[in-house]
């Protein structure tokens, strides 16, 4: 199962700041067989900027090699400073990681899957700060630490990549 291809996207982008030895972590764990209740997020913003509420998404997809798709989509909550699959979402998402399991052992060389995680950013204040970096951790296992993915990226190049309109006020 370690042809499943786990890739973090967060709608922050900031790719030129990923951190390597934490890709090398991630490329061990196996979306289909996670917990959903174990796997988490922090994201650092810098003053004037947060997460628009409602606006994560845990997204889940999977492609045969004979071309049959399957995703889901499961809402993302934020609990403190932490960002989880939503409860509710739990039973679902397992259903569906399930479903792919299946499929990857009916046909473990054509099956190829992606993990996602997406946002908006949105702004504080009547403006947005002009300098500031933008960080996300990521958790693997309920009892384990928070490993960085994204280490000070600037927020202009972060923000570049979803604001082609002005950022929305957070409300």
């Amino acid at each position: 199962m370690k042809d499943v291809l786990l890739a973090l996207s967060i709608c922050l982008g900031a790719c030129t700041s990923i951190v390597p030895s934490t890709l090398l972590q991630l490329q061990g764990l196996d979306p289909l067989s996670a917990d959903p209740a174990d796997i988490a997020l922090r994201v650092d913003l810098p003053d004037g900027v947060a997460l628009l509420p409602g606006s994560g998404t845990l997204d889940l997809r999977a492609a045969r090699g004979n071309g049959a798709e399957t995703s889901g989509g499961f809402p993302v909550e934020m609990a403190g400073d932490v960002l989880r699959v939503a409860p509710a979402a739990h039973a679902d998402l397992r259903a569906l990681q399930a479903e792919i399991r299946a499929w990857k052992a009916a046909d473990p060389d054509g099956t190829k899957g992606s993990l996602s995680v997406d946002f908006e950013p949105c702004r504080l204040g009547a403006t947005l700060p002009e300098i500031g970096k933008v960080s996300i951790y990521i958790r693997l296992a309920a009892d384990g630490p928070f490993l960085p993915l994204v280490k000070d990226a600037p927020i202009d190049d972060a923000l570049e990549s979803v604001a082609q309109d002005p950022l929305k006020p957070c409300v």
